[in-house]
């Protein structure tokens, strides 16, 4: 039996301090930073394992007052001289995988100049930039030289100047938010630099200058493009865009600053794509260019699995003449977002060249949600689409307003859907007695479709 004056030792031993540094480095990495640099407090057993931490994270994301005065706080002046100690102690061969800083402020941007130029000097593989200072806070050269690093997000107010020179050979995802660019023409001088990228996120952001915005890479799998019609630029420049990116996989664009959107050749190898284009107001008399503009976009990716159609761009597609509409053989799910200035004019013609359908989604519903008439007729197809008879599963109807033309839509669905398993209808809109005797009251194409209304 175990003496009371050694169990008392035991449980008094500090056997996490015996630790091999590796192993203490590995468990100070599961905390913050910060809390990790204060553990140097604990004894000199613990004043060197925090400078092998492999990721270091600094957010300072607070405004004080001394900020709105112009003067830097004491708070500042302790955050500086931490990141200041944990980078400058640091060995010279010791990497570091992932840099992230965060300031809001006012900063002595000298000094953040330096712990760049520090981080890219260790190899780093990972840099997260975001900063709110008074003004712009200008890119250095240090990071478009940084052979290393394979992941780069900026967010917020920073200027992206692109050099002459860039070494990204090794990146792969380049993330852009709200930062601002000093011309269009500058990503395209970026982009042609970066031989790996696979994928890119261009978000909110604002231009300087420029008129044209290429997106290009060879390799690139993934392309978020998000420009807010709320976005103020400083020349207020309305950019062609085009998109030369032969391997892309996924697709997201949010875009409502350009006449003039193209893809440069059919993406073979798109599974997910997402359309938000706009039909601006004062774009009116060209509207007819501007959908068949956006109708040649579908001609592009008409290899696509999953498909989302904006309610902004079924309003433009609303324009356009359909002469060869492209044959969707690849897709199986299709979300359409109706509202009151979109008809359904497409929809015909998206269900008969889309004969493996599987899913169809109406998350907007099918009239608008603060309309009870549309002023377009549903005018089903002289044909019967073939996704209906043999592939089409299931329907989802958000926002059901119970008008005449859905529940001529709906009867067209139900009736020739065949092979539906499952039609899901929110009726939380209208009495559900009274449409729930109207469902009844529709012939079923499918036997064993199951129709589940949601109150």
């Amino acid at each position: 039996m175990i003496s009371t004056s050694k169990l008392h030792k035991l449980l008094n031993e500090d056997r996490i301090s015996e630790l091999p540094d590796p192993i203490l480095t590995e468990i100070l990495s599961f905390i913050p930073t910060k809390s990790a640099v204060k553990t140097a407090l604990l004894s000199k057993r613990w004043k060197t394992p925090y400078l092998s931490l492999p990721n270091l994270d600094f957010v300072d994301d607070k405004w004080y007052l001394d900020d709105i005065f112009n003067e830097v706080s004491r708070h500042k002046i302790n955050f500086m001289n931490l990141v200041d100690r944990v980078l400058r102690l640091r060995g010279d061969n010791i990497d570091i995988d992932r840099f992230s800083l965060n300031c809001i402020g006012n900063y002595d941007t000298g000094r953040v100049d330096g712990w760049i130029r520090i981080v890219v000097g260790h190899n780093v593989k990972e840099i997260n930039l975001s900063f709110k200072f008074k003004k712009l806070y200008e890119l250095g050269q240090d990071v478009y030289m940084c052979a290393s690093v394979k992941i780069l997000r900026l967010s917020c107010k920073i200027l992206v100047d692109v050099p002459e020179n860039v070494g990204f050979s090794r990146l792969k995802v380049l993330e852009f938010i709200c930062v601002t660019f000093s011309s269009f023409e500058s990503v395209e001088r970026l982009l042609l630099n970066c031989p790996l990228l696979e994928d890119l996120v261009i978000e909110s952001c604002k231009w300087i200058s420029g008129c044209c915005l290429c997106i290009c890479g060879s390799m690139l799998k993934n392309l978020t493009l998000d420009s807010p019609i709320s976005l103020v630029h400083v020349e207020k420049v309305e950019p062609k865009i085009l998109i030369d990116t032969p391997a892309l996989q996924t697709l997201k664009i949010e875009e409502f600053i350009s006449k003039d959107i193209s893809i440069k050749e059919q993406l073979r190898f798109l599974t997910i794509a997402s359309i938000d284009i706009a039909l601006r107001l004062e774009w009116y008399m060209q509207s007819r260019a501007y959908g068949d503009m956006v109708f040649g976009l579908l001609n592009k990716i008409y290899h696509v699995k999953y498909l989302t159609l904006s309610e902004n761009t079924l309003g433009a597609l609303d324009y356009a003449s359909y002469d060869g509409f492209p044959t969707f053989h690849n897709l199986t799910m299709l979300e359409l977002h109706f509202d009151t200035s979109s008809c359904w004019t497409l929809l015909p013609y998206m269900l008969s060249k889309s004969p493996n359908l599987r899913s169809l989604v109406f998350p907007n519903g099918l009239a608008g949600m603060f309309s009870t008439t549309s002023s377009f007729m549903w005018n089903p197809p002289k044909l019967v689409p073939e996704c209906l008879s043999s592939h089409l599963k299931t329907i989802e109807i958000k926002e059901f307003l119970g008008t005449y033309e859905e529940l001529s839509l709906f009867r067209f669905l139900l009736e020739y859907g065949r092979s539906l398993r499952k039609i899901s209808v929110d009726c939380s809109h209208v009495p559900y007695a009274k449409i729930q005797e109207k469902f009844l009251m529709i012939r079923r194409g499918s036997k064993t479709c199951k129709l589940d209304l949601i109150l």
